[in-house]
């Protein structure tokens, strides 16, 4: 006879049920905290208790609020930023500027020297590595970005401000 055969269940079952439900936390329909309007949740069509399924319980209509999916641009990592930035201001390994022009940096050539590699380049100033110089021009193109953003705000403002009344 194996654990699972009996029917009857044994005596600290209905204890461990009281336990459990005492334990569980209750949700009401809407929560308390959230200023949701009734206009902007359809509701659910009625059902007549006549015409619901025996067994089949309903629940009240609730609303699920969730945040948005990532973006790539939250998922990058640096190396990934640097490649991004490396393709789009610099080109693609195998074109001119990349491949040709800077396909050896001196930093780059400096990490390589097997003992002094590990101390910092003291080269001449200015001298990025690849990486260094699409991130910088990345992040000039943000700025620039947000520079603009913000002056067709003002320009928006001030276009507004003209045409309202007097």
């Amino acid at each position: 006879m194996t654990a699972f055969a009996s029917d009857t269940a044994p005596p600290a079952s209905t204890e461990l049920k009281s336990l459990i439900k005492a334990g569980l936390p209750v949700f009401g329909t809407k929560p308390a905290d959230l200023a949701v309007s009734d206009k902007a949740v359809s509701p659910a069509p009625a059902v007549s208790e006549a015409a619901a399924s025996p067994g089949v319980v309903r629940m009240d209509p609730y609303v699920m609020l969730d945040k948005r999916p990532l973006t790539d641009e939250a998922v990058m990592t640096d190396k990934s930023w640097a490649d991004f930035a490396m393709d789009k201001y610099l080109g693609g390994i195998d074109q001119f500027d990349r491949g040709l022009l800077n396909a050896y940096t001196l930093p780059e050539l400096w990490a390589k020297i097997p003992i002094v590699g590990r101390l910092p380049f003291a080269g001449t100033p200015g001298t990025l590595t690849n990486e260094e110089r699409a991130m910088r021009l990345l992040r000039l193109d943000q700025k620039a970005d947000i520079l603009k953003e913000q002056k067709d705000f003002e320009v928006l403002g001030r276009s507004e401000a003209s045409v309202g009344p007097k």
